[in-house]
């Protein structure tokens, strides 16, 4: 079926594209920028007519929400502790320190802060979703269009029907 909506198909991966770039530049407005690892990370695909977008990066949930990054987790410091090359026994006194010292805020005010300074996947969605389905709604129609021309020639040969393009 998605052979017979290559029109959708490459409208996708062309809102794909559109919508990284307006994710890179609303982390720029909401300066959330520092090395550009989460920017550049950035990537998408279109498999079975789903667009997805995902970084490559870990930490761009507690970017894009703080609330997620406000519990200290164990088994990532665990992780951490033996990519460090430190012992196994040494993520529990560091779990135990973050948990005593959490709670404080996450994002301090600063200049560039705003109240859209989290979320910023949810606001780009939000901010793009009328211009991705006026773009995506003509390539849509064709592909139903060509669909129903293929069945009607399907069954009654005689008849004279074209595909849109």
């Amino acid at each position: 079926m998605s052979s017979q909506l290559k029109h959708t198909k490459r409208k996708l991966s062309e809102i794909g594209a559109m919508l990284r770039k307006a994710l890179q530049d609303e982390l720029v407005i909401q300066k959330h920028v520092a090395t550009g690892r989460l920017s550049r990370g950035l990537k998408h695909h279109v498999r079975k007519l789903v667009l997805n977008i995902h970084s490559s990066v870990t930490y761009w949930k507690a970017v894009n929400n703080p609330n997620f990054a406000k519990k200290p987790n164990l088994e990532t410091i665990k992780k951490w502790v033996i990519d460090k090359g430190l012992s196994y026994k040494s993520a529990f006194p560091i779990w135990r320190k973050l948990q005593k010292n959490y709670g404080k805020p996450y994002v301090y005010w600063k200049e560039g802060n705003s109240l859209r300074r989290t979320d910023f996947a949810g606001y780009v969605a939000n901010k793009q979703s009328e211009k991705i389905a006026s773009e995506l709604a003509p390539s849509i129609g064709i592909d139903v269009a060509n669909m129903i021309a293929k069945q009607i020639r399907k069954n009654n040969p005689k008849t004279k029907v074209t595909e849109q393009f």
